[in-house]
């Protein structure tokens, strides 16, 4: 139990990071300027926490956490997708708008690069940790039949 909640706290303070990054980008609003809540950072921390907490096996609490933090890296992108439509959305003229646009597509082409190669990381990681060993039966009467 002790390793599924170090796992839930170490891997959730991952997960919720990741999490939280994409929801302060989505929040923001340009406009106002105003921060969003920090109140979804633990929420998000909680959550992976009892991800982590439910599985059977300490290995299996990181697998989880690690696979739920590649989707979450693969996601990054639509978040810089969404960000430049609220930029947009919030310009007054069509040159504000137009630099917007190029802003947020340079913005949301930068995510998807390090989206892409930190979900690669953790996908990897991810599906290598927590597996269960491979069992192999052999029965006396099975031959393998030859050609």
């Amino acid at each position: 139990m002790v390793g599924k909640v170090f796992a839930g706290l170490i891997g959730g303070l991952v997960v919720a990071l990741l999490g939280y990054f994409q929801y302060s980008i989505m929040a923001v609003d340009i406009a106002t300027q105003s921060e969003p809540s920090v109140v979804p950072f633990f929420v998000v921390w909680v959550l992976a926490m009892v991800v982590a907490c439910t599985a059977k096996r300490t290995g299996k609490a990181w697998r989880r956490l690690l696979l739920i933090s590649a989707i979450l890296c693969f996601l990054l992108p639509i978040s810089g997708l969404v960000f430049t439509g609220n930029a947009v959305a919030d310009t007054a003229s069509g040159a504000e708008a137009a630099g917007a646009a190029i802003g947020g597509g340079l913005v949301s082409g930068f995510m998807g690069f390090v989206g892409f190669f930190l979900g690669i990381i953790f996908l990897i990681v991810g599906l290598l940790t927590g597996r269960d060993k491979q069992v192999i039966v052999v029965r006396e009467g099975d031959a393998i039949p030859e050609s």
